[in-house]
C-alpha cells in the first residue's frame, strides 16, 4: 500500500489551480484533491482570503469540499488543541503556538511578528502558564482583526497548520502552494516540507496518475492563455548552473518528454 501524504492547500494555489479548466465540469484542482493516498487540509482563513481573489465560483467549490470533509478544515482552537495532545501541557502548546507564529512571521519578513501580532509579540514564556486557553484564543483574535484580509494572514496561519502538520507526520508533508518565490522559501524554511506550484502540479499529476500529454492538453491551454493575460511568456527551469527563462509552451513539451523533473523547492529542474 502506498505511503499516505499530508497535503495543505493554500489560497493562491485554490484561486489560480481554478481557473484552470478542460470545461466546466473539468477543473485541474479536482485531478489535485482526488489524488489517492492523499488527504487535505486547509485554514478556515482561507474563506475569507479567497473572496479577495475575486474568482466566481472558487468560494463556492472550496465550501464544497470542505462541507464534504474532502478538505479537513482546521481553526487556530483545533490547531492549539492538536499542540495541547502532543504536549499534554497547555502553557508549551501556547509556547509552541507562539514559537511557530514567531517563525512563519520571520520567514516572510523579519520583525514582522513583533510589528503585526502586537498582542502575542508581548507574551513571555513565563504568561503562558498564567493565561487560560480561551484568553490566548482571544488575543489571537484581537491581534487578525487589527491586522485585516488581505495581508498574508491567510498563508501565515496556512504555514502555522503546516507546522502542526509536520510535526505529527513528518517528512509524509506536502504544501500544494504559491507560485511566489518568497512564500515558497517560507515553506522550506520550516524544514521537511516538500512544495507543488501550479505549474509541478503538472509532473505531479504525470507521476502519481500517469496524466498524459494528450489529457493534458486542454488544461495546458487553458493556464497558458491565463499566463498570457498576464503578459507571461516563460518559465524559470533549473539547468543545474542557473536558473534560466524556457518559453512556456516549450517547458511543458520537455515536462512530458521526461526531460525535466521538480524540486523540493516547488521549481523546475533539467534532468
Amino acid at each position: 500500500m502506498s505511503e499516505k501524504k499530508y497535503a495543505l492547500l493554500d489560497t493562491d494555489f485554490i484561486s489560480k489551480m481554478y481557473v484552470i479548466r478542460k470545461d466546466e465540469e473539468n477543473r485541474l484542482i479536482d485531478k489535485i484533491i482526488n489524488l489517492k493516498n492523499y488527504k487535505f487540509y486547509c485554514h478556515k482563513q482561507i474563506l475569507k482570503e479567497l473572496t479577495l481573489h475575486n474568482i466566481p465560483g472558487a468560494m463556492m467549490w472550496l465550501n464544497l469540499k470542505m462541507n464534504s470533509k474532502i478538505i479537513n478544515v482546521y481553526d487556530d482552537e483545533m490547531i492549539l488543541d492538536e499542540l495541547i495532545k502532543t504536549y499534554n501541557k497547555l502553557p508549551i502548546a501556547i509556547a509552541s503556538y507562539i514559537n511557530k507564529l514567531k517563525k512563519t512571521c520571520d520567514a516572510y519578513k523579519y520583525g514582522y511578528f513583533e510589528e503585526c501580532f502586537i498582542k502575542l509579540s508581548k507574551l513571555t514564556y513565563n504568561d503562558c502558564f498564567k493565561i487560560s486557553k480561551e484568553e490566548f484564543l482571544n488575543l489571537i483574535d484581537e491581534d487578525c482583526n487589527l491586522i485585516g484580509t488581505g495581508k498574508n494572514l491567510g498563508e501565515l496561519k496556512s504555514y502555522i497548520l503546516l507546522q502542526m502538520l509536520s510535526l505529527k507526520y513528518g517528512e509524509n508533508v506536502y504544501v500544494f502552494c504559491s507560485d511566489d518565490k518568497n512564500a515558497r522559501n517560507g515553506i522550506i524554511s520550516i524544514g521537511g516540507v516538500r512544495c507543488i506550484s501550479v505549474l509541478s502540479s503538472f509532473l505531479r499529476l504525470k507521476k502519481e496518475i500517469n496524466f498524459t500529454k494528450k489529457e493534458a492538453l486542454p488544461y495546458i491551454e487553458s493556464y497558458l492563455n491565463n499566463c498570457l493575460t498576464k503578459e507571461q511568456t516563460t518559465f524559470k527551469v533549473f539547468d543545474g548552473f542557473q536558473y534560466k527563462k524556457v518559453l512556456c509552451r516549450q517547458v511543458f513539451d520537455e515536462m512530458f518528454d521526461d526531460k525535466i523533473e521538480e524540486l523540493k523547492n516547488g521549481n523546475l529542474k533539467y534532468i
